[in-house]
């Protein structure tokens, strides 16, 4: 390296005070676990999440570590002594004063991530969580309506409000989730509308595969058997470099860095299938 390049490279290595991009070196990090897309994703994703009871609490702090926009919390229940064992932001002083659980949790999930947005919805109406917060545009400020409902309680409103909530969400595009915990037991059920598409449908990291050759076949022959394909039709044969792909019939492969007169193809999807090779009979 040139000592100007040298240089360079530790100016950007070792950046201090004002010149530290925390949020940037943060989302490098989730970059690596989770993904460029998905981390663009989660910083438009604002979260209510109805009650701070264990689940609560445990649901809002990994929201807020991932990073997403706006978490607002809602419980209108105070702090009790039981809550001294579920949620550990709630403290003996809380309990004693009789501390909303929202409000007694609220400045430790704050100090978790400046980066995301951290408040209590408001919880001294009557009429408990209302259309107009659930429908409200601009969440916490950040000019985004709400994405998800997570009801982390079944105690802590009516039946009818409970399913007025999930019906409100299911027909404005909002992910309703309900995860409540029965001591032994617990209840779990999502509700992602009638337009849900399944992006990922095992959760299994992406794998790059490299491709060893490419044959057009214009029509195929007994020899070669390929389910749903009929002999004579035109197949395109891939094969890849690894012995061990993993690859089934019907998933999804795209392509990439596709060259020269293959370079059209790069960005396509297209499913696979297998193929076998039949062992020809002898008339003898």
């Amino acid at each position: 390296l040139s000592q100007l390049t040298y240089e360079y490279f530790l100016a950007r290595s070792w950046k201090v005070g004002a010149d530290v991009d925390h949020e940037a070196e943060r989302i490098d990090r989730q970059k690596a676990a989770f993904g460029g897309d998905t981390v663009a994703r989660l910083k438009d994703l604002n979260v209510l999440i109805v009650g701070c009871g264990g689940v609560g609490v445990e649901t809002a702090k990994n929201l807020i570590l991932s990073n997403v926009g706006g978490v607002m919390i809602w419980d209108p229940s105070a702090c009790r002594p039981a809550d001294r064992g579920t949620n550990f932001y709630v403290t003996d002083e809380h309990v004693a004063k009789g501390v909303g659980r929202a409000y007694a949790s609220l400045p430790e999930l704050r100090s978790l991530n400046p980066f995301c947005r951290v408040d209590v919805a408001d919880a001294s109406s009557n009429v408990g969580i209302s259309d107009d917060l659930l429908l409200g545009k601009d969440i916490l400020g950040t000019g985004r309506p709400l994405a998800a409902v997570v009801v982390t309680s079944l105690g802590i409103m009516p039946k009818a409000d409970l399913l007025r909530v999930n019906e409100t969400a299911r027909a404005n595009g909002i992910a309703f989730i309900l995860a409540a915990n029965h001591g032994v037991t617990a209840s779990i059920f999502s509700d992602f509308g009638p337009r849900h598409e399944i992006a990922d449908a095992t959760g299994e990291p992406t794998q790059t595969l490299a491709i060893a050759n490419v044959e057009i076949i214009d029509s195929k022959p007994d020899l070669l058997s390929i389910h749903g394909i009929n002999h004579g039709e035109k197949v395109v044969i891939v094969t890849v470099a690894q012995t061990e792909h993993g690859l089934d019939d019907g998933d999804v492969v795209s392509f990439d860095d596709m060259r020269d007169a293959m370079a059209c193809l790069n960005g396509k999807a297209v499913k696979v299938k297998r193929v076998a090779i039949s062992s020809p009979v002898s008339d003898t």
